[in-house]
Formats: structure tokens, C-alpha cells, sequence
């Protein structure tokens, strides 16, 4: 790595962590510059502005640096409370109609940092459920939530509320293989329709969350397969490594790695796994199953992509290159994600094909229903 990336995980850490900073690693000319950069890229620019303020005054960035961060971290606070604005009046319009949400990701998982509010939001993921979720969806029709276009896949149904995207979620999730994907679909309704969900209190609204061993493995799964498609960044797997060591005590081990085993994911669990401890600094005893021996290519290969793509590869140069027709478009990602599967094949191996394969019938049948509705 170089010094800037040494130093951008510097502060990373000492955000996530509320550590003091190694000040030896800033003594001298600093690139705030690059910095700045990759945390953007990465979308961590509330935790690096944490991580600077544990720094020694005379080795912080200049005064013109600090405003410019300081006014992306305010937008990144008011991007929180409009989230939370929108995710309590949402779920109080479903608990009113008998509908129990299940908060993936997102806002439940910012409740584990040190300060919530610096954790970059995006988008409101609701699980449903099939039972109740074309009721949810004529719910929000009716009443005139929804506001300008929606999107429905096979996972879920998509709108937009006042300025905030939400999903509402028919199944989790969908692993390429079906017989896997039988599993996962199973494994889901354990964890997510027993009696063991947590409770969020937001103001006067009880927000459910999904239990350990269920978020332990789907943010990491979340994760991985949008790594697979096109990137991730450090956000992504800051959310899995925070919340880890947060419940590491509440995790059943034996049940995770039958888990993981299950779905094939404990080699790249324990590849990611060495970024998460040695990159973002969380314990080794705390990460389950940590082991030494893939360290080498997760630096060389998996944080490669990493810092060069960004959050969810928004900085590959492909975006750039990508032709304006609708069919030119969809051939010119299907060349980059081919491109991008053969690059990963050797390190992740079967994965990466079934994956592969997915994305191709997902892309058609998206094509077929495009033109053809």
C-alpha cells in the first residue's frame, strides 16, 4: 500500500474505533488532498472526519481541508435524520395495516458505530415477506407514498418517498444456485419469522432488526455478491466488521460455520476476513474462523479492487466508456462484467461463474420485460 492509503486506514481505524492515531505516519507533507479522495470513493468521509479529530492539532489537515469535510459530514447527518424521518412514518403506516417490517441493513446497522449519524446512509430495505407484501405494496399506492416511478424485480418493489429511496423486500435475497438458493430461502425464514428479531427504538417507533447469526453472515453476503457484480467499498465492510464486534458475543460459531459451509462462502468469508482484520482493525478473536493464510491475496487482489473501484464500483473507468443506446448499454456491461469474471475467477473460483451465469438470465429477462411489456 502506499503512505496515503496507510494513512487513509489510519484514520478509518481510529474512527470506527475511537483510537488515537499513529502520529508518525502523518509527520511530514500529507496528501489531505488523496485522502479526502479515497474517502469519498469509499463513502467513509464521516468516519475519516472522526478518525482526523483524534489527530494532534499540528498534523491536521489545513482549516480550508476541515471546512470542505466538515460540510460533506453535515450533509451526511441530515441524510440520517431525513432517513429516519421517512423510516418511522413508513413502518407506523404498515404496523397500522397489521404488517411487521424487518429493517435490513442501513440505518440498523449505523446504530452500531460510535456515532450513527457520520455512517453514509443510502436507501430503506423493509423485508416483507410473500405473505404481506402485495398488501404492502397496494398499501403505499393507495395512500400516495409512493412518488414518481417504481421498480419491481424479483426481489423486491421499489418507489420513491419525499427524496428517499425504499425497497420493499418479497424475499432477502437470491443465490445463483438453486439448490443453494433453496437453502437460503429456508435459512430466512428461521431467522426472520421466528421470535428472536431485535427491537430498534427510534423515537416512539419499535424498528425490527434481524438476529446475530442472521445479520453476521447477510451483510457480509451482501456485500460479497455486489462485489461480484461490480465493487464495493470500505462502507460495505465496515458495516460487517462493526457489527461483529459488536455482537461477537452473541453469535453461535457452530451455527455460522455450518452456515457458511452450507452456502460455500467460508474461503472468501476468511479472504475478506483478513482486510476486515489487519486493513480495519478489528480483533482477530472477534472475527470468526480468522485465518492467516489468505492475507496475500486479499491485499493483492480483493483491496486492489477495493480502493481502486470504490463504493459499488462507481469509479470504474467502464461507466465511462459506456455507449448512450439502451441494448449498446446492456451489451457494454455485459463485456465489463465478463471482463470482470475471468479477473476474479482464479482467486474466487466457483463463485464468481454461478454468479456470472445469474447476472446474464437476470440481464435478459430485464431486456425481454424492458421491451416487451
Amino acid at each position: 500500500m502506499s503512505r496515503t492509503e496507510q494513512q487513509f486506514f489510519a484514520l478509518l481505524r481510529s474512527g470506527l474505533w475511537e483510537s488515537p492515531v499513529e502520529k508518525s505516519l502523518f509527520s511530514g507533507d500529507t496528501d489531505w488532498g488523496a485522502i479526502m479522495k479515497i474517502a469519498a470513493m469509499q463513502t467513509v468521509s464521516g468516519i475519516i472526519f472522526d478518525g482526523i479529530s483524534n489527530l494532534p492539532e499540528d498534523v491536521q489537515p489545513p482549516a480550508a481541508t476541515m471546512r470542505q469535510l466538515y460540510r460533506t459530514v453535515i450533509r451526511i447527518e441530515q441524510s440520517h435524520e431525513l432517513l429516519n424521518d421517512r423510516l418511522i412514518r413508513i413502518i407506523a403506516l404498515l404496523q397500522a395495516e397489521g404488517i411487521h417490517p424487518i429493517l435490513l441493513k442501513g440505518q440498523g446497522v449505523a446504530q452500531n458505530y460510535p456515532n450513527p449519524a457520520r455512517r453514509q446512509c443510502g436507501d430503506i430495505d423493509l423485508y416483507i415477506g410473500k405473505k404481506d407484501y402485495k398488501r404492502a405494496c397496494d398499501l403505499v399506492v393507495e395512500k400516495g407514498i409512493v412518488s414518481g416511478n417504481t421498480l419491481e424485480s424479483h426481489k423486491h418493489f421499489h418507489f420513491d418517498h419525499e427524496g428517499v429511496e425504499i425497497e420493499f423486500h418479497r424475499i432477502v435475497e437470491r443465490f445463483p444456485d438453486p439448490f443453494k438458493n433453496k437453502i437460503f430461502q429456508r435459512w430466512t425464514q428461521y431467522h426472520l419469522h421466528g421470535n428472536r428479531l431485535k427491537v430498534w427504538k427510534l423515537n416512539n417507533t419499535e424498528v425490527l432488526l434481524p438476529p446475530a447469526n442472521f445479520d453476521a453472515l447477510y451483510i457480509f453476503y451482501h456485500a460479497f455478491h455486489h462485489f461480484i457484480s461490480d465493487g464495493i467499498g470500505c462502507r460495505q465492510l465496515s458495516d460487517w466488521v462493526i457489527y461483529l464486534h459488536k455482537f461477537h458475543d452473541q453469535i453461535d460459531r457452530q451455527e455460522l460455520i455450518n452456515d457458511l459451509e452450507a452456502f460455500r462462502l467460508l474461503r472468501v468469508w476468511q479472504i475478506f476476513g483478513c482486510i476486515a482484520v489487519h486493513q480495519l482493525g478489528l480483533a482477530k478473536e472477534k472475527f470468526p474462523f480468522y485465518t492467516d493464510k489468505f492475507r496475500d491475496v486479499s491485499q493483492k487482489v480483493i483491496l486492489k479492487d477495493i480502493l481502486s473501484l470504490g463504493n459499488f464500483g462507481r469509479y470504474d473507468p467502464k461507466w465511462k466508456t459506456r455507449p448512450p443506446g439502451y441494448l449498446s448499454g446492456k451489451f457494454h456491461n455485459f463485456r465489463m462484467k465478463n471482463r470482470r469474471a475471468l479477473c476474479l475467477f482464479s482467486t474466487i473460483g466457483g463463485n464468481v461463474g454461478l454468479y456470472y451465469l445469474y447476472y446474464l438470465v437476470i440481464g435478459i429477462q430485464q431486456i425481454v420485460n424492458d421491451k416487451f411489456k
